[in-house]
């Protein structure tokens, strides 16, 4: 199950928030040993004030959060253009109306083994489809992100290869690369069928800035 969020539900929905602020440590602050900025039991930084959208993967059964993910406009702040332009290996910066950028992806640890049937983890596959339902309906032609070389080969076997932006570098522990992903039905379908996924995933086809002024 997927919920879809922005900053303006701080008060209406402050227990997913705090869940998914809570998730972003463990995963990149204690799991990962990121150089991220902490504020008690939560990992936010200054993009998490530039109102954008979050894609969250509920356990169906528990409604125990599973994953989720941060995506901005790149005409905005991004990570990509403001925090590491070097991956983008001397090309211009991108800021581009139907180019959004996805961001601190992660997913419980806890829950890694919760698969369907050709490994790939549940959450993730629903986080991809989400965005790729969110891009369609918005025009978007690519989705771009800052990622390592070890997920990159796990959005690969997802149904979504995307293509390299520029070279990995390293950066911290970290062989870091940009990514752009083509936002196009052939995608979303690819990924569904690798994760036995049917239908729709969004219960109300909604676009990014309907998301973001909801």
């Amino acid at each position: 199950m997927l919920k879809i969020l922005n900053s303006r539900h701080k008060q209406t929905q402050q227990a997913a928030l705090a869940d998914m602020f809570r998730l972003r440590k463990k995963v990149f602050h204690d799991l990962l040993k990121w150089d991220v900025v902490v504020q008690g039991d939560f990992e936010m930084d200054h993009y998490d004030d530039a109102n954008p959208i979050y894609v969250l993967s509920y356990d169906d059964r528990t409604g125990r959060l599973r994953g989720s993910l941060r995506l901005l406009p790149t005409l905005g702040p991004n990570m990509l253009d403001d925090t590491f332009p070097i991956l983008l290996d001397g090309k211009p910066a991108i800021r581009d109306i139907a180019m959004w950028e996805s961001s601190r992806f992660c997913i419980d640890p806890e829950i890694s083994l919760d698969r369907s049937s050709n490994q790939v983890s549940i959450a993730a596959a629903e986080l991809m489809c989400g965005v790729g339902e969110l891009g369609l309906a918005s025009g978007l032609t690519h989705i771009v992100t800052v990622t390592d070389v070890f997920l990159e080969r796990m959005f690969r076997r997802m149904g979504c290869p995307g293509e390299r932006i520029g070279a990995p570098h390293k950066i911290g522990s970290v062989h870091a690369v940009a990514i752009a992903w083509e936002i196009d039905t052939g995608m979303l379908d690819a990924m569904k069928n690798i994760a036995a996924i049917t239908g729709r995933l969004l219960d109300t086809p909604m676009s990014l800035e309907q998301a973001r002024a909801a």
